[in-house]
């Protein structure tokens, strides 16, 4: 495949994603009597189509550029047999784990991930809100560090796409589908698990990383599956509106720079780049690991 053959998959794949998310503003508008997504992030619902030429397009075409850099550079490049296929997804799915895992646990990286958590609802339009440095960053992890592993390029944009959609409909609003999946729910991520990634309740936070399986959330235990007594609360823990595209997209960096400002000494300065949110020179720490030590520690209980 040339860059052409990619150019014009994706254009496909971006007409039937945003098909799928017309047909979901359609079902709650007509059937759940709601006006949803009027105003995306601040930007009117006519805009809709246009940013998410933004963010779903150029992330594929950028995982694409991205895989056929890392495929020249990998030391034990793997041809396209069959077991290569399950082996690229699960290589592809370690790096997106470890890029969504350092975007909840680096603070400087939150505030890029940040915007995707911001809105109070799930809808599969939830991507829109996804802060435009956040495109190379991914596509940099899912598309170079999976081709280095030796992955065919070809491998990876089809699972990028499988991601993709796969991705669209763990986003879809909970009034649309069903809570558990039976089988489904022991080895892959569904809307359950996905809604407690996108909840501010305090067990749920920082859990969930993986976009198409359970497996490294299940190794490097992240997994949290959601409880019947404790509904999804969906957010962030700072106040937010959600309905203003440069509160969503710019108003984490203008905390972190508050903090990095007032903190004494380079080092502290650096750290609160570097370390979780939460994190005080003070060491009153209000980071999620801290917290949730401290009400197992009260409780007497575990989280899990």
């Amino acid at each position: 495949m040339d860059i052409a053959d990619y150019a014009w998959l994706t254009t496909a794949v971006y007409i039937v994603s945003m098909s799928i998310s017309l047909v979901e503003m359609l079902l709650l508008t007509v059937v759940k009597k709601e006006e949803p997504f009027l105003h995306t992030y601040g930007a009117p619902l006519k805009n809709a189509l246009f940013i998410a030429l933004i963010t779903s397009v150029l992330p594929l075409l950028g995982t694409v550029a991205f895989a056929l850099l890392g495929s020249q550079l990998a030391p034990f490049p793997l041809s396209l047999e069959w077991w290569v296929w399950p082996l690229g997804l699960l290589v592809f799915e370690f790096w997106y784990w470890v890029q969504h895992y350092l975007g909840h646990k680096v603070r400087l990286l939150w505030c890029i991930h940040a915007p995707h958590h911001a809105p109070d609802t799930l809808t599969s339009l939830i991507g829109l809100g996804r802060h435009i440095v956040e495109l190379p960053y991914l596509s940099f992890f899912l598309g170079f560090m999976t081709a280095l592993c030796g992955i065919p390029v070809e491998i990876i944009f089809f699972v990028s796409i499988v991601d993709g959609f796969w991705g669209k409909f763990l986003h879809i609003s909970p009034k649309l589908v069903t809570k558990r999946y039976g089988p489904l729910e022991y080895f892959m991520q569904t809307p359950s698990y996905h809604q407690c990634h996108h909840a501010k309740n305090l067990r749920y936070m920082d859990t969930n990383y993986n976009s198409i399986t359970l497996l490294w959330d299940w190794l490097l235990g992240t997994l949290q599956p959601l409880r019947d007594d404790e509904p999804a609360v969906y957010g962030i823990t700072r106040n937010v509106n959600s309905a203003s595209w440069f509160d969503v997209q710019f108003s984490e960096y203008a905390a972190l720079w508050r903090d990095v400002r007032s903190a004494p000494g380079l080092a502290n300065k650096f750290l609160y780049l570097v370390m979780p949110p939460g994190w005080s020179h003070t060491g009153d720490h209000k980071m999620v690991t801290t917290l949730k030590r401290g009400l197992t520690a009260d409780s007497g209980k575990s989280l899990a």
